[in-house]
């Protein structure tokens, strides 16, 4: 259960974690033993919440915490048992006690940091609801609405601390089965506890003996507990960005709609044909889309048939325009991925290739074997892209959104540096750089920075990757990040360029491969230096990755000083770049 709901196929680096730390109640009684049968190398510490109304023992060591405030503490059983069900009003003050309850729990637990992730557990809902069937379901008196409620608030809590998350035990619980894992069938109305046997010896004196409960009923609150921490190092993985997928490049017939199509006439197809899987399919690829993961087409047919399949099939709900690249020719598929991997600018190790066909897949992996082929089975393909942690993201920014827009306008732009001569493309390009200045994380630019500093390879001064306290020592210390934001006359670019500086020193400059080739980055330099003031000094340490960003200070007339280089004052600013108030 816990590979179908967090799926690994995608997975290819190890998680690095050394210890976890659980803050809760009894709910976690059983989480290191089925750790310890998953990742015995994985340290384990419980710390008990002890229902005076705190957390104690607090571990700032650990990779991640696992926080769990105990239902009973928030909503005890006193509140259904003996509230009359005509006062209304006493529930709903019940409910807002339980809000200031939880709300100072969270704000009293120290030590929380996005370089650190907190996992606040959420509430199973009840199996039924204790009234009965026919009672009002959005009512605070129905413990199925209060508890939503109690969710709801966690969520706002988590949302605001720092590095703060939900895991969804109660999404978790839908998927597994209440019923293998749940106690409120047996025991209480719905306090979140997990089904066991240790009321057995208590009844040992019973005139008619009863066998324990887990000879009455099926349950596997292991297997339960197995997927939970399954989830948890998925979401870890999403925050890290481990093995994030870029790019996924698919095939069309019979991959992305049923059948060879080729031969078929698109106005008397059937668009039927693509209910199932398929639709399933393409709805997976606008989320993908929606999250900034790059779609490209690698299908050997006719473009231009290709284009009319798929219109008449799935007419506006995918088109061919929500791909970025199309390879639709009949040259070998190992040849058109790495094509589109070169103009998508990405390394191999980022993308996902689709295909139904066997020999094209090994033909793939036997060219590109960085690339990860997908070689499950086609109605597992869904699952498998929404639902990996490697094709998930923290959040949606709209840099995500707007990738594959910016990807087309970079193709359309590199098509024109073809046709023309250098210098006229450069002179025609209309280019505009703007530059701001962030000085501490509550920039609303601050995520984005940070996650081009960690994701950025290639054009990447020293390759250094930055932890939230890290840029927030850094900004405390004086220092700042200048942010690079470009448009042309294709389109606006947005956030692509991050300059870590203390004074007049460069200590790492971080640009997105979306701008390669186009002197931004001199233009940088120059529009810094005329900002600060001369010399500037810079760090350049080589990594196995970032060729492309080797020459930048010697390209803008610096001179090299042992292990820094210096700038003689005077950066030129390239002719053909504005300086505008944009980003």
């Amino acid at each position: 259960m816990g590979s179908f709901y967090a799926p690994s196929d995608l997975s290819v680096t190890p998680d690095h974690i050394e210890r976890v730390t659980l803050l809760g109640g009894c709910l976690f009684d059983r989480w290191s033993d089925v750790l310890a049968r998953k990742r015995p190398a994985v340290a384990v510490e419980h710390a008990a919440f002890d229902y005076g109304g705190a957390f104690t023992g607090t571990d700032r060591r650990c990779d991640l915490r696992l926080v769990q405030i105990p239902l009973r503490y928030l909503y005890p059983e006193v509140i259904v048992m003996q509230t009359r069900y005509d006062d209304l009003a006493a529930f709903e003050q019940a409910l807002a006690r339980a809000f200031r309850t939880m709300r100072r729990l969270v704000e009293q637990l120290d030590g929380g940091s996005p370089d650190r992730p907190t996992f606040f557990l959420n509430y199973p809902l009840p199996q039924r609801g204790a009234l009965g069937r026919l009672m009002p379901r959005y009512d605070p008196r129905n413990p199925i609405f209060f508890i939503q409620r109690l969710n709801r608030q966690l969520s706002d809590l988590a949302n605001a601390y720092p590095g703060g998350h939900i895991l969804d035990v109660e999404q978790c619980a839908a998927a597994f089965g209440r019923r293998f894992m749940q106690d409120d069938a047996f025991w209480l109305f719905g306090h979140g506890g997990l089904i066991d046997d240790s009321d057995a010896d208590r009844d040992a004196g019973r005139i008619e003996p009863s066998p324990p409960l887990s000879t009455l009923h099926r349950f596997d609150v292991d297997g339960f507990i197995d997927i939970l921490w399954d989830e948890t190092f998925a979401m870890l993985r999403t925050l890290r960005a481990t093995d994030r997928v870029k790019m996924v490049c698919i095939d069309l017939d019979d991959t992305l709609w049923r059948g060879v199509l080729a031969e078929a006439d698109p106005e008397t197809l059937d668009p039927f044909i693509v209910e199932g899987w398929p639709i399933g399919l393409a709805e997976a690829l606008m989320v993908l889309k929606q999250r900034g993961i790059l779609l490209a087409i690698t299908s050997k047919n006719d473009a231009r048939r290709a284009e009319e399949i798929m219109s008449r099939l799935f007419g506006n709900r995918l088109s061919i325009e929500d791909f970025a690249i199309r390879k639709i020719d009949w040259r070998p598929k190992s040849e058109t991925v790495a094509e589109a991997i070169r103009e998508a600018n990405v390394l191999p190790d980022s993308v996902v290739f689709i295909d139904d066909n066997p020999v094209e897949r090994a033909a793939v992996k036997a060219a590109l074997p960085a690339v990860r082929v997908l070689d499950a089975p086609h109605r597992d393909w869904r699952r498998i892209l929404l639902w990996s942690p490697e094709t998930q993201v923290a959040a949606i920014s709209a840099e995500s959104v707007a990738r594959t827009g910016m990807m087309q306008a970079q193709i359309r732009r590199e098509q024109a540096r073809e046709a023309t001569s250098h210098d006229d493309f450069l002179a025609g390009l209309e280019l505009a750089i703007g530059l701001r200045t962030i000085e501490s994380d509550q920039d609303p630019r601050f995520a984005r920075a940070l996650e081009l500093l960690n994701k950025t390879n290639q054009f990447n001064t020293t390759g250094r990757r930055w932890s939230h306290g890290d840029a927030s020592a850094h900004f405390a210390a004086g220092g700042a990040w200048r942010v690079l934001s470009v448009q042309d006359r294709y389109t606006a670019y947005g956030l692509v360029g991050v300059v870590v500086m203390t004074g007049r020193h460069i200590g790492q400059f971080a640009m997105s491969c979306r701008v390669f080739g186009l002197q931004v980055e001199q233009a940088a330099l120059a529009a810094i230096e005329a900002d600060v003031g001369a010399p500037l000094t810079a760090d350049l340490v080589n990594t196995e990755r970032n060729g492309p960003c080797r020459g930048v200070y010697a390209r803008a007339g610096w001179g090299r000083e042992g292990d820094r280089w210096s700038s003689p004052g005077g950066t030129a600013m390239p002719a053909h770049v504005a300086i505008r108030s944009i980003g």
